[in-house]
């Protein structure tokens, strides 16, 4: 991602690259704001709420990574592809990449956007 961001000409700061590192450490988890910003001010216990949200905000302009709202929280994640995140009753979010399910789901997103015109960025899908 540090490539990626010298492409686009942004300042490669050490909290950049610190965040970077930690959405790389919780990748699979689709961590919340609260849980990033925790894990970075273990490393840099001065950097500011301020700070981290305005980075991960232009890491999701950039489209170097997506975020969702679950459960009252901004959650992150760096999968770039569309796909179904699935959240469990316990709280655990996971990606779901079966092949069967991006069929039906982009015959889903083709309804909604035909019918509803709604275009759809993150589809969550909650079991109970």
């Amino acid at each position: 991602m540090e490539g990626k961001l010298r492409e686009q000409k942004i300042k490669i700061t050490p909290q950049r690259l610190e965040l970077i590192k930690k959405l790389k450490e919780l990748k699979n988890t689709h961590p919340s704001f609260n849980r990033i910003y925790l894990a970075i001010t273990e490393i840099h216990p001065n950097v500011s709420r301020s700070t981290v949200h305005e980075n991960l905000k232009l890491l999701v302009e950039k489209d170097f990574i997506r975020s969702f709202h679950y459960k009252g929280e901004i959650h992150y994640e760096m999968n770039p592809e569309h796909h179904v995140n699935l959240a469990e009753p316990n709280g655990t979010i996971r990606d779901i990449k079966n092949d069967k399910i991006r069929k039906k789901l982009a015959e889903i997103e083709k309804i909604i956007k035909e019918e509803e015109g709604i275009e759809i960025k993150t589809l969550l899908i909650i079991v109970d």
